[in-house]
């Protein structure tokens, strides 16, 4: 399944994709700004990566993740991080910017001229969120390559 949709679009065919796989792990996958914290407010039971992941962390890791510009360094300490800390319960999607182990998938993309404003408005880097938007395209399509998970592919529009 795959589509282009609006936010009342995005967060029904959301909602359509948790009940069909409520007794499946879901991960919502998708850069920073792209709107999760968004749809996590407005979907019930869904939880933020960032909420579980970087609750016990070392001031080592802190130094690391906080680190701006974004780098490939910052990406591998994130997903070093993640995987240690998230497990995904069936009934509680996670949405995040790093697939840990699931059943399904659902990337949500946002083009570059969506992402640049919304960057603008959060006051973050878009050349960072564009650089992780790439990062977490790659790890999208290696996961698909390995045909392994349920995979669906949302394009934010707003």
């Amino acid at each position: 399944m795959s589509g282009i949709f609006t936010l009342k679009e995005t967060i029904n065919t959301l909602e359509a994709i948790f009940e069909r796989h409520k007794d499946e792990r879901i991960y919502v996958l998708g850069t920073t700004c792209c709107g999760k914290s968004t749809l996590i407010s407005q979907i019930q039971n869904c939880i933020d990566m960032d909420s579980i992941a970087f609750i016990d962390i070392t001031a080592e890791e802190s130094a690391i993740i906080n680190r701006t510009p974004w780098t490939k360094e910052v990406g591998d300490m994130v997903d070093k991080i993640v995987y240690r800390n998230v497990k995904i319960q069936p009934g509680f999607p996670v949405f995040g910017t790093v697939i840990v182990d699931c059943e399904v998938v659902v990337y949500l993309d946002i083009s570059d001229d969506l992402l640049a404003k919304h960057c603008e408005k959060r006051g973050a880097s878009f050349n960072d969120a564009k650089q992780m938007k790439e990062a977490i395209e790659d790890d999208w399509n290696n996961h698909k390559a390995q045909n392994d998970k349920m995979c669906y592919y949302v394009m934010i529009l707003e």
